[in-house]
């Protein structure tokens, strides 16, 4: 009888414990699909530029972080495929990456076979508010259109880095508006505005596109624009 009672003591300690980790795991994930991952929190690169805005005066907390959208990258609109194969397309692939070698707001992937392009201005064919991703995945070539921002909100491009060869962060500022306004006040990036951060967390394997808005916060843009 002992004997049972103890097995049954044990049963229920286990399960007990088994529900209390289940339940802490499904918080945890609960947590982690509405704020800004850890992952990204801890990374080198977002935590340098978090330090260069508060060295600048403006204090944007992981925390104030929300996420906003959940969607798929790739666009067949968007995005050219070649193949690598062909002697003339890797000819012209091999060139393109030397052509954007060591240029500032041009981001290479670890492999050094892809890169982000999002200068502030007309590049190969896109404008300033788009972002160009060019590079190679397996064996095919991707030349795309693989984001872009309003240019009504005042968008600007401020950093682009990858985590791995297959996630990259770009963040993002614009205009506190609705994409459902069909009349939006007018004001300039000479103007004080509201604006937030969007944060664009991109997963090239899994097509996923993850935007992390922060709180919304007063700016002239125009003054931030060269301490960015």
């Amino acid at each position: 009888m002992k004997k049972f009672v103890s097995i049954s003591l044990i049963t229920l300690i286990f399960a007990a414990t088994a529900a209390g980790v289940y339940l802490n795991v499904k918080k945890q994930n609960e947590i982690d699909q509405t704020r800004l991952p850890l992952k990204v929190e801890n990374d080198r690169d977002f935590q340098r530029w978090d330090t260069n805005i508060r060295n600048k005066g403006l204090t944007v907390l992981p925390d104030d972080f929300k996420l906003s959208e959940e969607n798929e990258v790739y666009n067949s609109q968007w995005i050219k495929i070649t193949s690598i194969d062909d002697a003339s397309e890797k000819a012209a692939f091999d060139q393109n990456l030397a052509n954007h070698k060591d240029i500032k707001k041009v981001v290479f992937a670890p492999s050094g076979t892809m890169y982000l392009d999002y200068r502030n201005i007309n590049k190969d064919g896109y404008t300033p508010n788009q972002v160009h991703l060019y590079g190679l995945k397996e064996d095919k070539v991707l030349d795309a259109r693989i984001l872009d921002c309003s240019v009504r909100g005042n968008c600007y491009f401020d950093r682009a880095y990858w985590m791995d060869n297959d996630v990259f962060v770009i963040t993002e500022w614009s205009r506190d508006i609705s994409k459902k306004q069909e009349v939006i006040p007018v004001c300039t990036i000479t103007d004080k505005c509201t604006y937030t951060v969007k944060l664009h967390m991109v997963d090239l394997n899994h097509n996923k596109r993850y935007v992390y808005e922060s709180k919304p916060f007063d700016i002239v843009l125009n003054d931030w624009i060269g301490n960015l």
